[in-house]
């Protein structure tokens, strides 16, 4: 990615849909059989809050904001075909939120089942909507259809978006953040406020320290 123009909006577009792809990977491995161990129920339902809020803010910022400047520069874009697959996703994203608000009731067999059955379906879902978007505006796409100022524009509007929707920070910057490696996660870290990655994320601790046996050291 470092060989594109900073800003590039279509590396923040692989980013977030690495987080996102790794959440899903993640959920739909310990959603299976007995589901997590006890001690590890409590983070898991964390994690799993953090990923509906990314996906949910991360299509609503599409939706109201990328989709429609792209359709000035792409008026035959498959943008229907792409707010219809968001669609789908919510429905199975409500499943998700159903799940949660189950209580104790979350645990047993049946529900976990659902939730596993729906995790494996909006996954199947998920990687056959991203390629699509990729291409659209990925990388090489966005370097080659927007100016410098726009990617930096939309960039930046798309991440306020994020930063006002999807809640709570306190769990959803620490997936996001934790949910990359390496250079990917160095240069998110990089887009937020110093006083959010030096301050706040770790005086969040108490909040998200139970979904790190899900998310990357």
């Amino acid at each position: 990615m470092s060989t594109f123009p900073t800003p590039n909006v279509g590396v923040s577009l692989i980013r977030i849909h690495t987080v996102i792809s790794r959440g899903l990977s993640i959920s739909i491995e310990h959603s299976q059989g007995a589901g997590p161990a006890p001690a590890q129920q409590d983070g898991f339902q964390r994690y799993e809050r953090a990923l509906v809020s990314t996906l949910a803010a991360h299509h609503d910022g599409e939706e109201q904001i990328a989709f429609p400047f792209l359709e000035t520069k792409l008026p035959d874009g498959p943008f229907d075909v792409l707010i219809q697959q968001h669609q789908q996703i919510t429905s199975i994203l409500e499943r998700i939120k159903a799940w949660l608000e189950k209580g104790e009731d979350a645990w047993q067999p049946d529900s976990l089942a659902s939730l596993h059955a729906a995790l494996v379906e909006l996954d199947t879902l998920w990687h056959v909507h991203i390629p699509i978007e990729e291409r659209l505006f990925g990388p090489q796409a966005a370097a080659a259809l927007l100016t410098p100022e726009e990617n930096g524009r939309l960039d930046g509007q798309l991440a306020g978006h994020s930063a006002q929707h999807a809640q709570p920070s306190e769990l959803v910057l620490p997936f996001v953040l934790y949910n990359l490696a390496g250079e990917d996660r160095s240069a998110m870290a990089q887009t937020l406020p110093p006083m959010v990655t030096q301050q706040l994320i770790p005086s969040w601790k108490p909040a998200w320290a139970p979904m790190q046996p899900f998310l990357l050291d």
